[in-house]
């Protein structure tokens, strides 16, 4: 049986062996400070197995010694310049981040890069999608304004009507009314009227007056012309029966009304439209700072058809279900060539601001806080990212502003450099 006296003579040189390893694992240790996992290969590689077994004996009396060589020491192949021989940078700044590219990975990307340049005039063209409809202008809805019953209609769909052409003839009890107290009202107004004021009195004249006049509104406000006014204070009407006629010229675009039926009042009769001049509804994408001024030109195309018009009304509103902003466009339609519900494009002609800096579409990235930017060649294989705000839009190509005349900027490939960017896939600079 070994005594602890002889026991600790035993271990005592173990002590002392693990002690020297220890330091010697410490200053390498230090040497290697950017690989930790190095160092514990090696430390445990080195020790023997009836070490590794002991190293709880030998701990406590190595700690100081272990929290000494933890302490941070100055790398002997760390450079100046803040580069270490691993090439990893301590201390790097983030104010410009550039990319350098070679001559093989640019001809991989095939890279555009063009100069931008202020286009002094420059007048674009967007074409849009768009649909033909009736001038609401020029556009009449031609209502029944008393319950009434359709006896006989005279219009067909799609008839071209002149003012005063009949539209339809009618049956109403309030019609019926009105035709007595007229023709009543007529002829005492004309007795008042012959025989003067100073003979009647001039309280008499003016209600004689006032209700024949009260009447003849009431029958227009029913839909009555001057011409039917006139047969019913002539007597020659049929009570309760009246035709109600074109207020202007048109061609019938609805007709929903049958023979026999009964129209409550406000019932639609008909809609005319005047197809002298229509209208094009565009659909415009939402853009930020895109604005059509009233009167800017613009072309009409349905199938092999062009015509040229104008643009009256812009919207401010986006369309709830389709997102887009709608933009009218009045035509000209001789020979009624085109109708309403017809598919057709808009050619805009859009004029940029003086001096306006623009680029494609295709040139335009993301940054990585979601910000626009485009990539500026600094030199040749040189490409630093630059963010940008847009001003506008000309059909492909972008307003912005942020960059200056003469800056060379990434068109084709741009996107490319911001995913390889976003991956570090290329060798980043910062400085």
């Amino acid at each position: 049986m070994v005594s602890a006296k002889s026991g600790a003579n035993f271990f005592a040189p173990l002590t002392a062996l693990l002690q020297k390893k220890l330091e010697i694992f410490m200053k390498i240790k230090m040497k290697l400070q950017k690989k930790p996992l190095a160092i514990a290969l090696l430390a445990t590689l080195s020790l023997p197995a009836w070490a590794q077994d002991n190293h709880a004996h030998v701990h406590n009396e190595s700690n100081e010694t272990q929290q000494h060589a933890q302490q941070p020491a100055p790398d002997d192949n760390t450079d100046h310049d803040g580069h270490d021989h691993d090439g990893v940078s301590e201390g790097v700044h983030e104010e410009e981040t550039v990319l350098e590219l070679t001559t093989e990975q640019q001809n991989m990307l095939n890279l555009q890069v063009i100069t931008v340049e202020p286009e002094p005039n420059a007048t674009r063209t967007m074409t849009v999608p768009a649909e033909i409809t009736s001038n609401q202008y020029r556009t009449w809805v031609v209502p029944v304004r008393i319950d009434s019953q359709v006896q006989s209609r005279s219009v067909t769909l799609g008839q071209h009507m002149e003012k005063g052409d009949p539209i339809a003839t009618l049956f109403s009890p309030t019609m019926a009314q009105l035709q007595s107290d007229l023709q009543v009202a007529a002829d005492a107004w004309r007795r008042v009227n012959n025989l003067g004021r100073r003979t009647v009195g001039n309280q008499r004249y003016l209600d004689a007056r006032g209700d024949y006049q009260a009447l003849r509104a009431r029958a227009k406000g029913y839909g009555l012309d001057n011409e039917a006014i006139a047969a019913i204070e002539a007597g020659k009407n049929e009570k309760g029966v009246y035709t109600l006629t074109a207020p202007d010229d048109g061609l019938v675009l609805e007709d929903a009304f049958q023979q026999g039926q009964w129209l409550t009042a406000g019932s639609a009769l008909v809609t005319l439209v005047d197809e002298s001049e229509l209208w094009a509804e565009a659909a415009l994408p939402p853009s930020p700072g895109l604005q059509i001024a009233t009167g800017t030109p613009a072309r009409v195309i349905v199938g092999d058809t062009s015509v040229e018009g104008r643009v009256i009304q812009s919207g401010h509103r986006l369309n709830p279900v389709t997102r887009t902003l709608s933009v009218r466009v009045a035509i000209p339609n001789a020979g009624h060539l085109l109708h309403p519900g017809m598919f057709a494009d808009v050619e805009l002609s859009l004029v940029a601001p003086e001096n306006a800096l623009t680029v494609p579409e295709e040139a335009l990235t993301r940054g990585r806080d979601g910000d626009w930017q485009l990539f500026v060649e600094e030199e040749p294989g040189h490409y630093k990212p630059v963010e940008i705000e847009l001003n506008g839009q000309l059909e492909n190509r972008r307003i912005v502003t942020g960059i200056e005349s003469g800056t060379r900027v990434v068109t084709r490939g741009a996107f490319f450099l911001a995913s390889e960017m976003a991956k570090s896939g290329f060798e980043v600079h910062n400085h």
